[in-house]
């Protein structure tokens, strides 16, 4: 009998705010890539008890699936209370409280941007999930307001970015951040170095669309 091998997943949550929305990313790493699986903005003043429990139950069926190797809740404005209770609610996971910092997000930014620029992430279709598609739609026009261009980076393959522009809203964008922040992308200064000459855009000039098939199945 062969051995069936585990799959696995990186989920990252920002936590919103009265004005900003909550929002979920689960990404499957896929060869060496980021595949964004499930993308959930939630609606303004959604109770917490139900996004605890949509959390938890989608946590639960990825874990079905497979391995949750991160788990990453925004901290930054609410506290470590929402990663507090996700963590005694799904011990076996554990849930990290992650607090932005100008630094830690420009870093986030930049390996989000590395990601991006490699093709090194992807995103599943759902057929006919308007719903789904448009909150692709929403992370899309986030991620032309963060207007980001890749400088320099140093012998660790840490990139400096440079941040022009950010949108009134990020939420999308944060999520997967979050969701991509300890995934390894196995890329040394020496190869990334050349995106300096060719990813002189202070845009995001690719998109998650402009691929006809990512070659990725949903659960």
């Amino acid at each position: 009998m062969s051995e069936q091998k585990t799959r696995t997943f990186a989920v990252g949550v920002d936590i919103g705010q009265k004005v900003d929305n909550s929002a979920l990313c689960v990404v499957e790493i896929i060869e060496n890539k980021a595949i964004v699986k499930i993308l959930i903005k939630y609606p303004l003043g959604t109770p917490w008890d139900v996004l605890y429990d949509t959390i938890i139950d989608i946590a639960k069926d990825v874990m079905k699936q497979g391995t949750i190797e991160s788990f990453n809740v925004d901290a930054t404005g609410v506290g470590a209370i929402p990663a507090d209770v996700l963590q005694q609610r799904l011990p076996e996971i554990n849930v990290n409280a992650f607090k932005f910092t100008a630094q830690s997000k420009r870093e986030l930014i930049g390996k989000l941007k590395m990601l991006h620029t490699l093709g090194k992430l992807k995103f599943a279709r759902r057929g006919g999930d308007q719903i789904y598609n448009q909150v692709i739609q929403d992370l899309i026009t986030e991620m032309r307001y963060i207007q980001a261009k890749i400088m320099r980076g140093d012998d660790n393959a840490n990139p400096e970015i440079e941040i022009f522009k950010t949108g009134a809203h990020d939420d999308l964008f944060t999520a997967l951040a979050l969701a991509i922040k300890d995934i390894d992308i196995n890329v040394n200064w020496e190869q990334a170095q050349d995106l300096v000459k060719f990813a002189d855009d202070k845009t995001w000039l690719k998109t998650p669309l402009d691929e006809p098939n990512p070659g990725v199945i949903f659960f």
